[in-house]
């Protein structure tokens, strides 16, 4: 037994000592021989952020192109815009696509991806494509007032609704509806000190907004108005104009006033939290009509004393609006001034040695403000599409916009083109048309002639009949998460009708 124990031991150490058999070992106890490195030098994937946004790059490995496609509005932050690349293992890319780079440079801008042997590289150049889009206006709904929670009449013809979020939109009954036209809740009006409507000097209505807008990001912005004691100790209409900051069910922020008269025909652009333009008009002069524009910057509403924390600008409309409306509205296509305004006109027959009613215009002054002030600035007159015979006793009034001078305007920007709402009337209908502001398509470059085509407008003069009251207004709100233009329009004490502005990338 112990002989047996024996063996298998002895076999035991033999098989240890066989193990460790320097042949057996690795490269015979050699360092083993480094692995090449490899000569892949590939790029795969280039994604640019542009203002929060992010382009995806097609990528060509046969011409070795990166082609960046961008839309117009994109342009400017693409001079300083940041990328993330996909490259092969252990390469690398120079210069550094994470850093800041101007993409818009004329050639493109060239990026070297070098392998891990430091030798082996590919150059890829990253270049622009302006992408190729179709844009569209489309009609989502129309409702009565009856079916939209019995809205209240509106008294007079300023504008009556206005966005007070991207996806909601309130009315001057203070009653707040989404996208669906469907009733949400009651504005909060907290701390206002009261709810009144001039017209003519008089109390038209109570518990009512004296007119409505909103800003870029869907803030609503309104006009109230109460009866107060003026300085000389007269009781007559105060105005202030406040802001739902926080939101359409907690309490708004004032941003104007007291002042001791009416404002009228107001409009904003911009961020009413950071830079915008507030702007509106008092009272009723012969031409020039006079508004009353105030730039703010930083979202500062009042200095110390006080005083509004804005720089103001009073410029002067030389067309002689009439027609019992005496309507006149600025409206800026954004918070800068200088990116140019429209102005909505009740156009006067006897501007053009006619009599009778009038009809609605637009013009467009894209040079700016400032501009505009110094007697620089170009107007551009558009054009609508109710053309139904003879100018002014037809449908179409002098510019094709309706016989009858109330109406309304909204400018806004939409991928990078400057459009407007056009708010126009002929009795007893209501009228709305989308179209360009800028670029306009021209029949005959020896005349300049404006093209009425259908390359000019996002929404042809689209008709909303028997409007009792005649007095069109509109609101718009970008949704940034979509990319779609919402636009509410009222054709007051009738109907309300919602349209989208989408885009297709083709």
């Amino acid at each position: 037994m112990k002989a047996t124990k024996f063996f298998f031991a002895a076999l035991a150490f033999i098989g240890a000592l066989a193990s460790c058999n320097p042949e057996d070992e690795p490269n015979n106890g050699k360092d083993p021989e480094p692995k090449a490195k490899s000569s892949e030098c590939k790029l795969t994937s280039f994604v640019v952020t542009v203002d929060g946004e992010t382009i995806e790059a097609f990528i060509d490995q046969s011409d070795k192109t990166i082609e960046v496609t961008y839309f117009k509005y994109q342009f400017d932050a693409l001079k300083s815009a940041t990328a993330v690349a996909t490259i092969s293992d252990k390469a690398t890319i120079s210069p550094d696509p994470t850093a800041a780079i101007d993409y818009t440079v004329e050639g493109g801008v060239v990026f070297t991806v070098t392998a891990e042997d430091g030798e082996s590289n590919t150059k890829y150049t990253a270049f622009l494509a302006l992408a190729e889009v179709s844009e569209k206006c489309t009609k989502v709904w129309e409702k009565t007032y009856g079916e939209m929670h019995d809205l209240g009449d509106k008294p007079n013809f300023d504008c009556g609704l206005g966005f007070c979020a991207i996806d909601k939109f309130a009315y001057a009954d203070l009653q707040v509806f989404d996208l669906e036209g469907t009733y949400v809740g009651k504005l909060n009006t907290e701390g206002i000190p009261g709810l009144v409507v001039y017209g003519d000097g008089e109390i038209k209505a109570t518990n009512q907004l004296a007119a409505v807008t909103n800003d870029v990001n869907g803030v609503l912005v309104a006009i109230i108005s109460y009866e107060g004691t003026h300085a000389d100790e007269s009781v007559g209409c105060m105005s202030e104009v406040y802001g739902w900051l926080d939101g359409w069910d907690k309490a708004p922020t004032k941003i104007y006033g007291p002042v001791e008269y009416q404002c009228m025909y107001m409009s904003v652009a911009g961020d009413v939290k950071g830079d915008f333009v507030l702007n509106f008009r008092t009272g009723v002069t012969a031409p020039p009509q006079m508004h009353h524009v105030l730039v703010y910057k930083g979202g500062k509403y009042f200095k110390d004393n006080g005083d509004p924390a804005c720089t103001w600008y009073g410029p002067m409309i030389e067309h002689p609006c009439n027609d019992g409306c005496w309507g006149q509205q600025l409206s800026f296509f954004s918070g800068d001034p200088e990116d140019g305004f429209v102005v909505w006109d009740s156009l006067a027959a006897a501007e053009y040695g006619e009599s009778g009613n009038a009809s609605a215009a637009f013009y467009v002054y894209n040079e700016g403000l400032t501009a505009f002030v110094n007697g620089a600035a170009e107007e551009v007159g558009l054009n609508g599409i109710v053309n139904w015979g003879d100018p002014w006793h037809a449908q179409g009034g002098h510019f094709g916009y309706g016989n009858y001078s109330t109406g309304h305007v909204r400018a806004f920007i939409y991928n990078g083109q400057k459009y407007i709402i056009a708010c126009s009337s002929s009795w007893p209908c209501n009228w709305i048309t989308v179209q360009k502001a800028t670029d306009l398509v021209e029949d005959d470059e020896k005349t300049d002639e404006v093209d009425e085509s259908m390359a000019n407008y996002l929404l042809p003069t689209d008709i909303i009949e028997g409007a009792a009251s005649c007095a069109p207004c509109c609101a718009y709100v970008f949704d940034p998460a979509t990319r779609t233009g919402h636009i509410v329009y009222a054709a007051q004490s009738k109907v309300v009708v919602a349209y989208d502005i989408t885009t297709e990338v083709l």
